[in-house]
């Protein structure tokens, strides 16, 4: 009996030990998983710089006149480089998943329409493969809630890998049906197939079916493991079914009712279906932009660590004088000294990032007022709510085409100028109503109350003015130019015509009287500016008149 317990016992502690050696090992594989899921996404945020250097050209070129030969090879290139594209886009959803980071945004529409219009963008590769594509979704509505995202990039993952898979000359069958509120997907090929082995093995990270070094289909392991996340962070499921050198059956089933998902996962109940990233380019306004009131073009920096990136933005705002930095420490210290009247900037750069200057530059009054573009890498929600809440006014994910850059910088331009023209015309600077951001509110308060303590000094001066202040004669002009369309002579003479005129319909004083009291030691001189800022003469002036 006793060697029979030590038996039992060494076998128990045997069993245990392997048990522990085996938990290990798992541990250690999923470590690793996290360690590659780590990698791509940091080395994927690093691809879309150069990325954008080469959809950005190529997207020039297809829309300029080519001959057929030149539009074919181009076509080729863009259609490779949007696929390095959404393979950047499908590792960082992976990395998203990891970190738990990935959300759902559930909102309510017609799945059906949904669907058809996804499966519609493959009908024309079809074509050329002669593949029969047989798309057997209901013409009826069919109103549910999902994510429209992720079910965009579930359907265009199954329905790529079955095109992937299946030879020319085969068909591909996808098909929906309606059971117990849920909507089952069937995505069926007749390729090749997978083994038994292959069967269990195909959802996991970075697995790919061929692994000899001649492979005859590319595939990075990737798709089908998102795939399944996305699917189950959608509370649904999938599995696939197959038949070696027959063909492959995967069914995706996904809940349609709102009561599945909870609260804070449903973002709206009726919004209309949006365009669909994976068909079409993006929808821009191309509506021109009125010419800047001055007769110099507006003034952009630019802060960007790739030099070529910077040359490419350069090379496309050809309407803009254009400054450069190389980093946020750099770009900070020339928004500083040159003010200019837009910044670009990367988020991710050396020294200092794009965030930390754009929280430097809305906490100094001599900056605060400058509209701020953002340009990342970094395409999640999370990321452009942090960008916008320290104060950027748009932001531009990476890759992103030159057209679309060019259409924010002169609709931000147009939209500081009209709130220019639309206070200066105004009788009371009030600058509560003109303050973009705090930090501007206090400099208007400041530039006010400063204007009004030497509004009697006829030798108040730009130079006084500026001491005063605590910026140079160049930081004070074209700060008050953003807010005011003033220069600061024009401000100071303009502010003196103000407020004699409030005091031409508040009181009963002199003309001359108010002339001295607003500053002006000519009567004459005064007489002539009031002119050129009303139509008419002090005298003629009543409390109904209007400025122009």
């Amino acid at each position: 009996n006793e060697a029979l317990e030590m038996v039992v016992a060494l076998r128990t502690e045997e069993v245990r030990k392997q048990a522990t050696q085996l938990e290990k090992q798992a541990d250690k594989l999923q470590e690793l998983d996290k360690v590659k899921s780590r990698f791509f996404a940091n080395i994927s945020h690093e691809f879309r710089t150069p990325l954008t250097l080469i959809l950005g050209p190529l997207k020039d070129r297809l829309d300029s006149t080519l001959n057929a030969e030149d539009q074919r090879d181009f076509t080729v290139m863009h259609r490779n480089a949007k696929r390095l594209q959404r393979l950047i886009n499908q590792l960082l959803d992976l990395s998203k998943v990891e970190a738990q980071s990935l959300k759902l945004e559930i909102c309510g529409g017609d799945i059906n329409f949904f669907l058809r219009a996804i499966l519609g963008s493959f009908s024309s590769y079809a074509q050329q493969r002669n593949i029969t594509f047989d798309i057997r979704i209901p013409q009826e509505e069919l109103q549910g809630f999902f994510d429209r995202d992720k079910l965009e990039k579930i359907m265009y993952n199954l329905v790529s890998n079955a095109f992937k898979f299946t030879a020319d000359g085969g068909a591909i069958q996808v098909r929906t049906a309606v059971d117990n509120d849920q909507i089952k997907i069937e995505v069926e090929d007749t390729g090749k197939g997978i083994s038994s082995e292959d069967l269990e093995k195909v959802f996991n990270r970075f697995y790919q079916m061929d692994d000899t070094l001649t492979r005859q289909q590319e595939g990075t392991g990737i798709g089908l493991a998102l795939t399944k996340e996305l699917v189950l962070l959608h509370r649904g499921t999938i599995k696939v079914e197959s038949v070696l050198n027959k063909k492959s059956l995967f069914v995706v089933n996904l809940p349609l009712k709102s009561s599945a998902y909870l609260e804070n996962e449903i973002v709206d109940t009726k919004t209309p279906l949006p365009t669909l990233s994976g068909s079409t380019e993006p929808v821009i306004n191309r509506t021109k932009a009125a010419a800047p009131s001055s007769l110099e073009s507006p003034v952009v920096l630019v802060v960007e660590d790739h030099t070529e990136l910077r040359q490419y933005i350069r090379n496309h705002l050809l309407d803009f004088q254009i400054l450069e930095a190389k980093d946020g420490n750099e770009g900070l210290k020339l928004a500083i000294q040159q003010v200019p009247d837009l910044i670009i900037s990367d988020v991710m750069m050396p020294n200092m990032d794009g965030i930390s200057m754009l929280q430097m530059l809305k906490t100094d009054e001599r900056t605060s007022h400058i509209p701020v573009i953002l340009l990342t890498a970094k395409a999640d929600l999370p990321s452009k709510i942090e960008g916008l809440e320290t104060g950027a006014d748009d932001y531009l994910t990476k890759p992103f085409q030159a057209k679309e850059l060019l259409v924010r910088c002169q609709n931000l331009i147009e939209q500081r100028r009209s709130l220019r023209l639309r206070f200066s015309s105004t009788l009371v600077l009030k600058p509560k109503d003109i303050a973009v951001t705090s930090a501007d509110e206090v400099f208007l308060n400041k530039v006010m109350e400063i204007v009004e303590r030497y509004l009697e000094d006829s030798d108040f001066s730009v130079e006084v003015f500026q001491k005063e202040i605590g910026m140079s004669r160049m930081q004070l002009h074209r700060k008050l130019k953003a807010l005011t369309d003033y220069s600061t002579t024009e401000f100071i003479r303009i502010q003196r015509l103000k407020s004699a005129a409030q005091l031409l319909k508040d009181s009963d004083l002199a003309i001359s009287e108010i002339c001295y009291r607003v500053g002006f030691s000519s009567l004459s001189y005064f007489t002539k500016c009031f002119k050129e800022q009303y139509g008419i003469v002090p005298s003629e002036y009543s409390p109904v008149t209007e400025d122009k």
